[in-house]
C-alpha cells in the first residue's frame, strides 16, 4: 500500500508579503542597533568617576536649559556620562532643583523654538512630518517640566456645606423650610 501523507501546499507569499517581511526584519535590526547605540552612549566611561566640578555643571544645565542634548554635551571626553549626571541628581537635591530649573528654563525658551520651527525658520529641518513631530515632542515636554505655563488647565469648584442637624441626624447643607406632607387630620 503506497504511504498516505497528505500534501502540503504552501502559497507562494505574494511581493507585497514578501516587501514587508523584510522590512519587519530591517526595522527590528534597527531597533536593536538603536538600543545598543543608547546603551553604548549613556553607559558610564571607563576609567576614574568624572569628579563633580561646578564647571561641568553649569556647562550641563547651560546646555539642557538652552535646548542642548545631554547625550551630545556627554560625548565630550572631559564631561562625565549620562549615568553619571543621574547619579548626581539622584544623591544630591540641590543638584535635582537645578536641573528642574533648567528644565523650566528649557520649557520657556520652548514656546519660541516651536515657533521657529513651525515656521520654517532656522531650526526647522525642512521636513514638515518631522517638524511637527519635533514641535509636537516639545509641548508634550513642556507641559510635564513646566505645568504652571504650558499644562493642561483644570477647573475646579469647590462647594462648602455646613452641616445641620435635625432630628438627631446631622446633614449637609443649611436647614430648608419643612414642609409637613401629611394629610391633616381634621379633613
Amino acid at each position: 500500500m503506497a504511504d498516505k501523507t497528505p500534501e502540503t501546499q504552501t502559497k507562494p507569499r505574494s511581493k507585497r508579503a514578501q516587501t514587508a517581511a523584510v522590512v519587519q526584519k530591517e526595522i527590528a535590526t534597527g531597533a536593536k542597533e538603536l538600543q545598543s547605540t543608547v546603551q553604548d552612549v549613556i553607559k558610564r566611561k571607563p576609567g576614574q568617576p568624572t569628579k563633580f566640578t561646578l564647571e561641568r555643571w553649569i556647562t550641563i544645565l547651560e546646555t539642557v536649559a538652552t535646548y542642548g542634548d545631554l547625550i551630545e554635551v556627554c560625548a565630550d571626553p572631559e564631561m562625565p556620562s549620562v549615568q553619571t549626571v543621574y547619579q548626581w541628581i539622584r544623591e544630591d537635591p540641590q543638584l535635582k532643583e537645578d536641573m528642574r530649573g533648567a528644565w523650566e528654563a528649557f520649557s520657556m525658551i520652548g514656546h519660541s523654538v516651536n515657533n521657529n520651527i513651525l515656521r520654517g525658520g532656522v531650526l526647522s529641518t525642512g521636513d514638515f512630518r518631522r517638524d511637527e513631530a519635533l514641535a509636537s515632542q516639545n509641548r508634550w515636554f513642556m507641559s510635564k517640566t513646566n505645568r504652571r505655563d504650558f499644562g493642561d488647565k483644570t477647573q475646579v469648584e469647590v462647594t462648602i456645606q455646613e452641616p445641620f442637624v435635625l432630628e438627631g441626624w446631622m446633614l449637609p447643607g443649611k436647614p430648608q423650610e419643612v414642609i409637613d406632607i401629611k394629610p391633616d387630620e381634621d379633613e
